[in-house]
């Protein structure tokens, strides 16, 4: 079957076709209705009403959907996502939707419909509380980064993961330009309230800013540490009080442990300042107290699976009995740098979403421009101090200093 757009009307009847779809639908009539509110991909929901049985079904469009169709884009990202999906089912289990069916003919991807779970990033709207959200986040994080590492995979492994995963280059470049380049500086594909179009020009000005920016992205460009989840964020996460899930991984590639963590640290920050600006100041703290147990617990279990895990780059033998502290300070040191990374990546996250093409809805959505740019201003202010000093910061209370001073 050739490759054709699909909509409400002909993804049911795909459905309807495919054995690995029927078998989960069953008998009867499907309906659809489109629910994708992303960047790049359509979404739709298949159900069966009279088996009270559904399924997501996820297809790559030839562009970027938040642009328009004069912006090309592969439809091939999508056999990463689905290479990438298969693996998180093995390193972090229970924390990905299942996957029922993939089309390499239509770039399509079906999987577990999350009908009790909704995106974490319309939750925050309405002040919702994940109490399982940090711990679950942390878990996906630390061991898909760990799994995936020289510390915890061999050498053959690796050479067929970074095989696997080495042609998903124009995503790759997608992030190079619009989280660490087109932002901060005159480009088509930027948008911003124009109230802070002094704050906006200021950080084009700003050299230490963009030079600690050009660091950052040399990391991103070139430390291959683990495979990645490439696009980390609230928007990317469908979760409830009891389970959390993460989906939309077509950005994975092998990269900067760092840049997953600093992408969720980002969110959440951006999240308290919008719920502050929105005069919801105790679930703000509750954003910004997140942000810092993310920083905090990743840092705790992974240098726990660098201390106690198995494979990779040591060899049975080569620790002695005497060793641990050794091997506890190697493991500090190796989570030092990978937090101070993600602090750099997270300012940078930040900064472009208020200065880029892409913006987040929890402050986009503040309808009252004054107050939007009070937010937005935050952010940057926020954002710059964190990328200016990245190499300072490898704790969640050294975090926290930066932006209470900020405040």
């Amino acid at each position: 079957m050739s490759y054709e757009i699909l909509d409400i009307n002909t993804v049911a009847r795909y459905a309807k076709g495919v054995k690995a779809i029927s078998d989960v639908l069953g008998d009867g009539e499907y309906i659809a209705k489109e629910v994708g509110d992303g960047n790049l991909n359509l979404v739709f929901i298949v159900e069966n009403p009279t088996k009270q049985t559904s399924v997501v079904i996820k297809q790559a469009l030839p562009y970027l959907r938040c642009v328009g169709e004069s912006f090309k884009l592969g439809e091939q990202r999508m056999l990463f996502e689905i290479r990438s999906m298969l693996f998180y089912e093995k390193a972090a289990s229970g924390l990905v939707p299942k996957i029922y069916h993939y089309d390499e003919a239509k770039y399509t991807l079906v999987m577990q419909n999350l009908s009790k779970h909704i995106i974490m990033r319309k939750g925050i709207l309405d002040c919702i509380e994940y109490p399982k959200f940090t711990d679950d986040i942390t878990d996906f994080i630390a061991k898909t980064a760990f799994a995936t590492s020289v510390y915890g995979m061999d050498s053959f492994g690796r050479s067929k993961l970074y095989s696997d995963f080495a042609q998903n280059g124009e995503l790759r470049k997608l992030t190079e330009d619009f989280v660490f380049t087109f932002p901060y500086m005159q480009n088509e594909t930027n948008r911003h309230n124009p109230l802070i179009d002094e704050k906006a020009e200021s950080i084009k000005a700003n050299g230490a800013f963009k030079e600690k920016a050009m660091e950052l992205k040399y990391i991103f460009m070139t430390k291959a540490e683990a495979l990645l989840h490439g696009d980390l964020h609230t928007g990317s996460v469908m979760l409830n009080q009891d389970e959390t899930f993460v989906i939309d991984s077509e950005f994975a590639f092998m990269g900067p442990i760092g840049f997953d963590l600093g992408a969720v640290t980002a969110n959440l920050l951006m999240a308290s300042i919008a719920m502050r600006v929105r005069e919801k100041p105790e679930y703000a703290d509750k954003m910004e107290h997140a942000a810092y147990e993310v920083i905090e617990k990743f840092g705790k279990k992974f240098e726990t699976l660098l201390v106690n895990g198995k494979g990779g780059m040591y060899v049975d033998g080569y620790w002695g009995q005497n060793d641990l502290c050794h091997k506890e300070a190697l493991a500090k040191k190796i989570t030092s740098e990978i937090i101070k990374e993600s602090i750099g990546f997270a300012g940078c996250k930040m900064a472009r979403r208020q200065l880029g093409v892409a913006h987040v809805l929890e402050i986009e959505s503040i309808e009252d421009e004054t107050k939007r740019a009070i937010a937005e201003t935050k952010a940057l202010d926020i954002a710059v101090k964190m990328v200016l000093n990245y190499e300072n910061i490898d704790t969640a209370e050294k975090l926290k200093n930066l932006i209470t001073e900020a405040k």
